[in-house]
């Protein structure tokens, strides 16, 4: 039971619904987070709520856009910060449109020493049926995850048609490949990522250091998203600074 809550608390937050993803975004674009009406203009935050933050936002509310916390993401000399807050059960998420099939992100990115980085690539996902992730990692000091989303059942299975009628998700989300990785914190680093077909490759620092087939990451792309995480009694923060989005030749 502990392993799955802990699995549940990092998982992915849901995409924002399509009705709210642009429909269109440059092949290629860079981000410097230099100015912070920019983060404003081409970024979705979003994020599970705290209970005691205001009568208006109980325990697990999903706020996104000019709801969302300020101190969720900050833009701080020239870079942007992301923190998550040990009173919400979730970390939150950024969002920003993409456009494409194979694409390359790189960035750079800090770390606490207890945090955790998060990226994700999404589009249309064949298999829940929906507007979501296809495709993402979460980076620690120690260690870099491919994670990805399946059913719980099959769905056209009795288990799948009674989940529907309670409106529960038959979504099951997994780690599905880990590598050891050895990343000092409190220092930035560089990262690419690939998704090439199903194809799936990271680099940090310029050393490829996880590769993943991934179950439908061949969709074209809407958009990636970025999350700070970790577990810490006090607040943690993760950095991320120059994004920059090409399409693969």
């Amino acid at each position: 039971m502990k392993r799955l809550l802990t699995t549940l608390l990092l998982a992915p937050l849901v995409v924002l619904p399509a009705a709210d993803v642009p429909t269109s975004a440059p092949a290629s674009w860079s981000e410097d987070f230099s100015d912070a009406k920019t983060l404003t203009q081409n970024w979705r935050p979003y994020g599970f709520l705290a209970s005691g933050i205001d009568a208006k936002h109980p325990l697990g509310k999903t706020v996104s856009g000019k709801d969302a916390r300020p101190e969720w993401w900050q833009i701080v000399d020239g870079a942007l910060r992301g923190q998550c807050f040990p009173e919400e059960k979730h970390p939150p998420g950024l969002r920003r449109s993409v456009s494409g099939t194979d694409l390359r992100v790189s960035c750079r990115f800090k770390l606490a020493p207890d945090g955790q980085m998060g990226i994700s690539f999404g589009g249309p996902n064949p298999i829940v049926e929906k507007d979501f992730n296809v495709a993402g990692l979460h980076i620690r000091p120690d260690r870099i995850t491919a994670w990805d989303n399946d059913v719980l059942h099959p769905k056209d299975s009795p288990e799948a048609a009674e989940l529907k009628t309670k409106g529960i998700w038959n979504r099951k989300f997994f780690y599905a490949r880990t590598e050891k990785v050895s990343i000092d914190p409190d220092i930035w680093h560089e990262l690419v990522l690939e998704l090439e077909g199903k194809e799936l490759r990271a680099m940090i620092d310029g050393k490829l250091v996880l590769t993943y087939t991934t179950l439908c990451g061949d969709v074209p792309k809407h958009d990636i998203g970025l999350q700070p995480g970790g577990k810490s009694d006090s607040p943690l923060s993760t950095w991320f600074d120059d994004i920059r989005v090409v399409p693969l030749p």
